[in-house]
Formats: C-alpha cells, sequence, structure tokens
C-alpha cells in the first residue's frame, strides 16, 4: 500500500512516537526518576518505537517499517560516510542524531529525535537547528549529497518527572518549521499506576 507523507505522518506521531512515549512512562518510569543518563532515556523509548513499528507492520500488513530501525546515536549513511546537517551558515556539520526512524542507508528518514531532560539547556539550539536542517529541503542537488534532509518528521523532546513537551518538526514550503507542540502529563492513580496522558 502506498501512503502519502500526511498519512505516514499520522502514523509516525499518533502510532509510534506518543505511544512510545506512553510505554516509556509506563515501563521505565524508575530511569527518568531517578535521572539515570539521556542516552538510556533515548535508548529505552528506541526499543519501545521499534516493537511498535514490527507490531504495526504486522497487525495492517503493509510494510511500512520493513526496512526501518529506531536507531540511538546513529552518525553513517549508507556507504558508511558520516551523516552531516546544514548548519545556519548553510554548511555540512557532522551529525550524531539522538534517535531516527531510518533505514541506515539512503532511504528517506521518517523520524529525527533530539531528546534533553527538562533543565538540561545545553546544546538546546543547535538541536532545534538541527532537526528544522534535516526535514527541510536541499536547496540544490550539490549539497542534496552532503547533507541529511527530507526527514518526514523531527522531534525535541524534553521530559521530566512530571511528563513530556514535544516540539514536532516539518517542512513547510521548503523550510524546517515547529508545527506543532504535544504535552503529555504524568500521573499516578490511586494504585500507584502511573501513565502519560494528553
Amino acid at each position: 500500500m502506498i501512503r502519502s507523507d500526511e498519512e505516514k505522518r499520522t502514523i509516525i506521531v499518533h502510532e509510534i512516537l506518543i505511544p512510545s512515549l506512553k510505554r516509556l512512562y509506563a515501563v521505565d518510569y524508575d530511569n527518568i526518576r531517578f535521572g539515570v543518563s539521556e542516552r538510556n532515556i533515548c535508548a529505552r523509548l528506541a526499543y519501545h518505537m521499534e516493537n511498535l513499528m514490527r507490531r504495526y507492520d504486522e497487525v495492517s500488513g503493509d510494510g511500512l517499517f520493513h526496512d526501518y530501525f529506531a536507531d540511538v546515536e546513529y552518525n553513517r549513511m549508507g556507504n558508511g560516510d558520516l551523516k552531516h546537517y546544514e548548519n545556519s551558515a548553510h554548511r555540512p556539520v557532522y551529525m550524531v542524531s539522538d534517535l531516527l526512524i531510518q533505514t541506515r542507508g539512503y532511504g528517506r528518514n521518517y523520524l529525527a529525535v533530539e531528546m534533553k531532560r527538562k533543565g538540561n539547556r545545553r546544546n538546546v539550539d543547535e538541536d532545534k537547528e538541527r532537526l528544522m536542517s534535516l526535514v527541510s529541503s536541499p536547496p540544490n542537488y550539490e549539497q542534496a549529497h552532503k547533507c541529511v534532509y527530507d526527514t518526514l518528521v523531527g522531534a525535541f523532546i524534553e521530559y521530566s518527572k512530571k511528563g513530556v513537551c514535544v516540539e514536532l518538526f516539518e517542512n513547510v514550503e521548503g523550510r524546517g518549521v515547529n508545527t506543532e507542540n504535544i504535552v503529555l502529563t504524568y500521573r499516578q492513580d490511586d494504585a500507584g499506576q502511573g501513565s502519560l496522558t494528553l
């Protein structure tokens, strides 16, 4: 089945990203509560994402994620070259994304994620600049082969014990822009079971 970008975007955000964040808080809340490293939180999110991707393909039967993986700290192109993004000065800059839903080749990335614990302001502007670049269109043919472009969705995720704020970035007329903000709040019920809710 061939899906439009809008259909893929809806699946990525509402069938993979948000449910993965909910699973992260349901299964790994103690890691968040005790301040375990951002890399661990990111890796656990990737684990939940990849499980949901495989489940989605199994149930839907359309193979949307057949050749895709949820990779943490990935920095290579299909032939082993280092990945780059285009910075605000229009120069290629070496990059390592916190998390990618990608083909591990030259296929289009579905999702690029940068994660920060609430209060960690280190490199936030650079992370958002990178997400905007990753979702944008290449300015010219030559640049298209030097940097990663046309990622379907970028997500800047700020997490805390109280919940998650997600800033989504998408391509609007060739440029990466913030298109939506999603806030999920963590709550515990009377039995002590916690969950994220919109």
